[in-house]
């Protein structure tokens, strides 16, 4: 998807309107302490653990601080996207269930394998659009996945 759809399926998603109508939208906020994240950014277990090989083949060529910084991006990158599709890590969801990308110019994806696939599958999920940040030791991420949502197997019945 081209930049300039990018920010056209954001745009929809954050107005609540597409081509055929109001547009669903689900929203996922994380924030982390890069501090905190950094004895898993440091533990090459650790960060196969939590990343696909893809994502730390960059993260491996920024040196120890910026890599600590990126993976705990991309870590939040992935807690966003996992409340975005209404279940959390460890909800029937593996890190390595969401993959973050980034395209020709940086700005960050969100690729999706196994449970966290069929899961948006299962939903209608057409897509999840990121904005991630850094600043003053912390890394934050808004995740809006979009689409014509079903019924998440995770949330309670407003049915007595």
């Amino acid at each position: 998807m081209s930049i300039s759809e990018r920010l056209a399926a954001a745009w929809a998603a954050l107005l609540g309107t597409g081509a055929a109508g109001p547009v669903p939208v689900r929203v996922g906020l994380d924030l982390l302490s890069i501090a905190r994240f950094e004895r898993i950014a440091r533990h090459p277990r650790g960060r196969r653990m939590v990343f696909r090989p893809a994502e730390l083949v960059y993260a491996d060529h920024l040196g120890e601080t910026r890599r600590a910084e990126h993976l705990a991006g991309r870590f939040c990158a992935k807690e966003a996207t996992a409340k975005a599709l209404g279940h959390g890590l460890g909800q029937g969801l593996g890190w390595r269930d969401i993959e973050i990308t980034r395209d020709s110019r940086g700005a960050p994806g969100a690729r999706l394998h196994g449970r966290a696939k069929h899961i948006a599958d299962l939903q209608g999920v057409t897509g999840i659009v990121l904005s991630l940040s850094h600043q003053d030791g912390l890394a934050v991420c808004v995740a809006v996945a979009h689409g014509a949502f079903g019924p998440s197997r995770n949330r309670r019945s407003t049915h007595d």
